[in-house]
Order: structure tokens, then C-alpha cells, then sequence
């Protein structure tokens, strides 16, 4: 490493001068600053997609050790990352900074020398990607880090606590100011304890909560855990002295993002709560079952063991769990039978010990307790496998062995394995149904000894399988088959898909059941717009296109998701699929008369994902380039036809590369739709627009393009 350090010393003598005579020196709260963010929450920098250089002190190394251990601290795939910190400790001031190509020439950056409290300067694009503003390091050209100097020691956390970030279960806004920045929570409890990935929550005493993500590979469980680590996440209940970490925002909730295994501080663990089961697994009327635990003690010995029910809307009851004579970390007792088809009983267990600590399991004892249904039908259905009715997502028969029949309705031909026409790989899926409405689908999954032959079902098969219920990333499969798929039956029509709004899948977190309920069904949307051509980032292919897209029917946004289909439609996020003439560029602005699907829950969202081309009905495309002369002057058009019913088309000019917004508004001024949000290069435009979900009436059209402002008026006459 001494010698990669004096060459980067050598060779920073002339790159970085050079970098610093092209592009700006900017602050990381120049960066983040988002004005009355109390108000708006997170809006992306106003220098997104511009290149900068920026300094702070790095509060992570890249590396374990660039000499001897080469294994990523902070896990982003192949990728190099690390979080800085501005030397002022001022807020708006913390960043995660990415090289996104670590190989070859690239490693010339030397982004993997850097250390602990060294002050550099990284010079990189401003991107965005969900609620974070990031920076991507400039590697056309090779531009290496700069080491300016450094503290004796990384800056120290800011001190907050979890009513900072959300009151009453409602996240803060104004949380944001914290984002990227090193904080400090103190005296917390944890729950929702997720063993397979490392992932928990911290609680204050009025049940609010910041999420703990484990994006370091100190704090993960996983295949990609740091090697040797014997980290465990604490047990639900267990009270937190201090957790230090990045915060950050994901999904639904500020979260926090410990970075070595001293960031985290524990002085006590309550009993350990596991392996909650249950006998007989198909439960019918007036038939007891017996619900067994695991309960170990940790600092102190059990004393008390309880089983919490509920059977319908009847109260809850508590009963004392009975120790086992054999095994005394075995618990026990018997819920009495139920006379009532279909009644749900759903419970959950605490666990006291003789120092006073307290454990409960499930953590969530709201929506995540376990459940069944009292069903009489001696034949399992999808419907009574899939239906999760508290809000959780998880079965109700999870971990269980069941049979279940339905008609595969995708198979290996509609989601292949890869991405058409660039071959990365994704997930194979293959789904059955065995009906039409809510709860009727579920993906059949390929681990075991005959996995390759779930592979070779076809859609249209009237199937029988027999396998364990389990969740996957969020998402209910039957899988670990104990034989080979029976097909009875080729070539049968698939169930009809249902019509939903967008606003019913929308932007919903796992396991609500208004969205659950169509996990893995075959549904469609009507008359749709695409509102936003990249749901992840910024559009064209950047690091943070995933093929997903945001549509709306006039109700509301709903994910779709592009890459993972067999077809020709892409939203660009790789620039070789322009290559093939048959491929369609799904832009902003463009509609779709009906798109069809399965739906599918991955990476925090529920997601529309279309099979093959006939999965598509009605595009019209939003924006197309016209071939014509470069213009000369910055132009917008009448629309054509005007008075139109529901489409016309908006041609406009820019005489430069700009950021480029076209907007419609309303005879109020409200602001109804937005065609183009986007950087665009020099040149001629057409814009096609599709008023199906609005009503008659005069509507205003305005073109922002740098300093060039235009209005024209329009009028929707059905």
C-alpha cells in the first residue's frame, strides 16, 4: 500500500489540479440543503446530475485493510462506498460516496487507500436514489481521490433521540437534515429482530422507532456478512445502552446504519423467545391445539412463560405457558376448540426473568402474531395458504408442509433468468393460481432436488405440489418440494386477471393487506400514464435504474417493473436496447391503454411485473426526438389537434443540453400532470398527450428549458 500511496501522491500533483480547473468545489451541505424541509421533506439536490468535487472526513474505511484484507466494510456489491462527514459538524453535512467500477484502470481512483478520519476530496456526480442524495465517483476520466489531510480521529456523533425523527408513529420531516450524518441514540429497546439479515428495530417508551439497516457487513447475518463475524441481532425487548451510525432514510422510516461493532452498546438480554409452533397445523371446529415455544434466559432465569390469544373480536386472553418435564426450555399449553368455520386466533408469547427484563415474540404483537384459520374443508386452497389478515404477510401455514393445485399462470418463458436483450441475470419465477380474486396466487420455488422441474412447467398447466410454506424477501412461496410437480392437465385458459385501480397497490409497505391480497395474482391496470420513466433515479441508464416505473390511472402511483418480463419494453436503463428497432422506450408522458401482470413484492415494493409483449395494450409513446436539423432558437408549439379528445401532441425546441420540464395545469393553476423532467441534448421534440383521466375544460401547458420560459393554451373536449 506505501507504494499505491506515493504514486497517488505523484499522480495527484497533476490529475487533481486539473480536476480542480474543470469542476466547482461545492460543500456536502450544499449539497443536501433543502429549504422549509419541515414542510416538503426530501426533494433531490438542486446539483443532481452535475459533476462537483466535495471534501469531508471519511467516517468509514472502504476496506478492512487495503493490505492485508481487501473485504468491503459497507456492502454495495462490487462497488467501493463510504460515508463523509463536513469538518464543521454542522447539519446537512454527512454523504455516502460511490465508486461504481472497482476494477482494472478504475482502481487508479485509489477510493480504496483512504482511511478512517482522513480528510479528501472526491470529485463525482451528484445523484440521487430514494429519499438520499449520493455521490458517484468520476471515472471517465479516471479522476483519484485527493488526500488533503487528517483529524486524529473521526468527528463525534451528533446526540439525538428517536422523537427526532417520528412522533406518534408519523415520520419527521425535518428529520432530513440528519441524513448521511453520524448520530447517537441512547437508552432504546429493541424489536422486530430479523435473524436472517441482521436488521432491527430501536423504540422509545411511546412505541416510536427508527430502523437499524445492516448495510454493514459487521452488522449483516447473510452470505455477504463479514467473514469470521459472529454477530447476532439482539433479542426483541432487549434494552440498547447506545447505538451509533449513519441515518438514513428507506422506504417508509429514518433508519440507522452502525458501521463497526463497537458502534453499538448492550449491557443486559432478556429470555430468548423461538420456535413458536403449533399441533395440528390444519385446525378445524371444535378441535384443541396445542402452541409449543423455546424459552432460554440470557442475563437472568425465566420465571414466567405466557401465551397471549385472541379468538375473532373477542378479547384477549392470557394464559401461563406449562414447562416441559423433559426439556425445561420447552413451553407449552392448549387453546380449546372452536365451534365457528373460518374464525381466526392469532397470539403471540412473553417471557419474564428474575432481573426484571422482559422479552415478547413476535416483535411486531400487532400485526405480526402468529395465526390460523379454523377451516372444516379438509383440502387446502391457495386462498387459505396466502390470506394473511393482520398485516404482516407471512402465512399462517409458514414453515409448514402443505399440497396445494392451481394453473401455472407465468413460467420461464415470461420471466426467463435475464434481462432481454442484455442477458443479467434475474431471478426465475414460476406461478400458479387456482382462481380469480385476492389471495388466489402463489409463486412456486425452485430450491431442492426438484427445482429443475418446477422450471419446466408451462403456462396453462393444471399442476399439484407438495412443499414448505415460506417467506422469501417478503414475498410467500411454496418451495423445498418433497416430489416432482404433477401436471394433470395442458394448455388450460389462465384465470381472468383483475382490474385494479393504481392507487390500490400504489406505494403500500409489505404486508398491508389491501396489497398483499394480490401477491402473486395475475392483475391489470386501465388507462394509465407513466408519471415517472424511472422510479429509482434519474432517467437514462445511471446506477440507480432498476427498470421500474411509476404509472397512474388518475388514483394514484403503482410500481411496474420492466426488466424482469420477456418483451420489448424498457424504460433505458441499459442505452444498448435502443440497438434493437423492435424494443419500445417507455418514457415520462407515455400511456398505456391496459398493462397486465403478476404482481410481485421485492426491494421495499409491490411491483406490476407484465410477462410478454401481449401483457402491453395501447402504448403511445411520450417523448420522441424528431430527425431534423438542430434548431436554432428555443420554440414551443400549439398543440395538435386542439381542441382535442383524449390525445394531441406538443412539439417543442431547445438550442442546448438543459434540464427540461413540460407541465400541464389546470384553469386553477394546479398542476394536473408533468410530461418531461429531465436532462435533454440539443434538438427537436414531440410529446404526445393523453387526457383520459381528466375532464373537459381549458388546461395550460408550460416549457421550462434554462432560462427559456413558455405557456400555451389548450382546450379537452369530450
Amino acid at each position: 500500500m506505501k507504494f499505491r500511496l506515493l504514486l497517488l501522491f505523484l499522480f495527484v500533483g497533476v490529475s487533481v489540479i486539473l480536476a480542480q480547473s474543470k469542476y466547482p468545489l461545492v460543500s456536502i451541505h450544499d449539497i443536501n440543503y433543502i429549504d422549509a424541509v419541515d414542510t416538503n421533506g426530501f426533494v433531490p439536490s438542486t446539483l443532481t446530475g452535475d459533476t462537483v468535487r466535495v471534501r469531508g472526513v471519511i467516517m468509514v474505511r472502504p476496506v478492512v485493510d487495503a493490505d492485508t484484507n481487501r473485504t468491503s466494510i459497507v456492502w454495495a456489491g462490487a462497488r467501493w462506498s463510504t460515508y463523509i462527514a463536513d469538518t464543521t459538524g454542522q447539519i446537512w453535512a454527512g454523504l455516502n460516496v460511490l465508486q461504481n467500477d472497482t476494477t482494472g484502470a478504475n482502481q487508479a481512483t485509489n477510493f480504496d487507500l483512504v482511511d478512517t478520519s482522513d480528510i479528501v476530496e472526491f470529485t463525482g456526480v451528484v445523484t440521487t436514489y430514494g429519499e438520499t442524495n449520493e455521490l458517484m465517483m468520476l471515472l471517465n476520466p479516471v479522476t483519484p481521490v485527493n488526500i488533503v489531510g487528517k483529524l486524529a480521529k473521526r468527528p463525534d456523533p451528533l446526540q439525538v433521540s428517536i422523537s427526532d425523527f417520528m412522533s406518534n408513529g408519523v415520520y419527521i420531516k425535518d428529520g432530513f437534515k440528519y441524513g448521511g450524518m453520524y448520530v447517537e441514540f441512547h437508552n432504546v429497546i429493541s424489536s422486530d429482530r430479523n435473524a436472517s439479515n441482521g436488521q432491527f428495530r430501536i423504540n422509545d417508551k411511546n412505541g416510536d422507532y427508527v430502523a437499524v439497516y445492516s448495510q454493514s457487513r459487521y452488522f449483516k447475518t447473510d452470505a455477504n456478512k463479514m467473514p469470521g463475524s459472529t454477530y447476532d441481532p439482539p433479542q426483541n425487548g432487549t434494552p440498547i445502552n447506545s447505538i451509533k451510525g449513519i441515518l438514513s432514510f428507506y422506504g417508509s422510516s429514518f433508519e440507522i446504519i452502525p458501521l463497526y461493532p463497537n458502534d453499538m452498546k448492550i449491557s443486559l438480554i432478556p429470555p430468548t423467545i423461538s420456535d413458536i409452533m403449533r399441533g395440528p397445523v390444519h385446525v378445524k371446529t371444535n378441535e384443541a391445539d396445542t402452541i409449543f415455544t423455546m424459552v432460554s434466559g440470557n442475563s437472568g432465569a425465566v420465571t414466567n412463560v405466557m401465551l397471549h390469544y385472541k379468538i375473532g373480536d373477542q378479547a384477549r386472553d392470557s394464559v401461563t405457558m406449562t414447562q416441559s418435564a423433559t426439556d425445561t426450555s420447552l413451553y407449552y399449553t392448549v387453546i380449546s376448540g372452536i365451534p365457528t368455520d373460518s374464525t381466526v386466533v392469532d397470539y403471540f408469547v412473553t417471557a419474564d426473568d428474575n432481573v426484571g427484563l422482559h422479552s415478547y415474540f413476535p416483535s411486531d404483537t400487532v400485526s405480526g402474531n402468529y395465526f390460523y384459520q379454523v377451516l372444516d374443508d379438509g383440502t387446502l386452497k391457495i386462498r387459505d395458504v396466502q390470506y394473511s389478515p393482520l398485516g404482516s404477510g407471512y402465512s399462517s401455514y409458514n414453515g409448514y408442509y402443505v399440497t396445494l393445485s392451481g394453473t401455472v399462470t407465468a413460467d420461464t418463458s415470461d420471466i426467463p433468468g435475464f434481462y432481454p436483450p442484455t442477458g443479467t441475470a434475474t431471478p426465475l419465477r414460476v406461478y400458479m393460481q387456482d382462481g380469480s380474486g385476492p389471495w388466489t396466487g402463489i409463486m412456486i420455488g425452485t430450491d431442492g432436488i426438484y427445482g429443475a422441474d418446477v422450471l419446466k412447467l408451462k403456462r396453462g398447466d393444471n399442476v399439484t405440489v407438495t412443499g414448505r410454506i415460506m417467506e422469501s424477501y417478503g414475498v410467500t412461496e411454496i418451495d423445498s418440494l418433497t416430489g416432482s410437480p404433477i401436471v394433470s392437465t395442458h394448455n388450460n385458459p389462465l384465470p381472468q386477471s383483475i382490474t385494479l385501480t393504481t392507487d390500490t397497490i400504489g406505494k403500500k409497505f409489505s404486508g398491508d393487506v389491501y396489497a398483499e391480497q394480490w401477491e402473486s395474482v395475475l392483475i391489470n391496470y386501465k388507462n394509465v400514464t407513466v408519471t415517472d420513466e424511472n422510479a429509482d433515479g434519474d432517467p437514462g441508464p445511471n446506477a440507480y435504474n432498476f427498470g421500474e416505473i411509476y404509472v397512474n390511472d388518475g388514483t394514484g402511483d403503482a410500481r411496474v417493473e420492466l426488466q424482469d418480463g420477456n418483451h420489448n419494453y424498457h424504460n433505458d436503463w441499459d442505452s444498448t436496447l435502443f440497438d434493437n428497432p423492435l424494443n419500445k422506450y417507455v418514457s415520462l408522458g407515455s400511456y398505456f391503454s391496459e398493462i397486465r401482470g403478476i404482481l410481485f413484492y421485492s426491494h421495499g415494493y409491490y411491483k406490476l411485473v407484465p410477462r410478454q409483449n401481449d401483457d402491453f395494450m395501447g402504448f403511445i409513446t411520450g417523448i420522441k426526438k424528431q430527425n431534423k436539423v438542430q434548431p436554432s432558437s428555443y420554440t414551443l408549439e400549439q398543440n395538435y389537434p386542439n381542441p382535442f379528445n383524449p390525445t394531441t401532441k406538443i412539439n417543442y425546441s431547445i438550442t442546448k443540453s438543459n434540464v427540461v420540464t413540460l407541465k400541464i395545469y389546470n384553469i386553477l393553476g394546479q398542476l394536473v400532470r408533468t410530461l418531461v423532467n429531465q436532462h435533454q441534448a440539443q434538438g427537436a421534440y414531440t410529446v404526445t398527450f393523453n387526457a383520459t383521466n381528466l375532464s373537459s375544460g381549458v388546461y395550460f401547458y408550460m416549457l421550462k428549458a434554462g432560462n427559456f420560459t413558455s405557456v400555451k393554451k389548450m382546450i379537452l373536449l369530450k
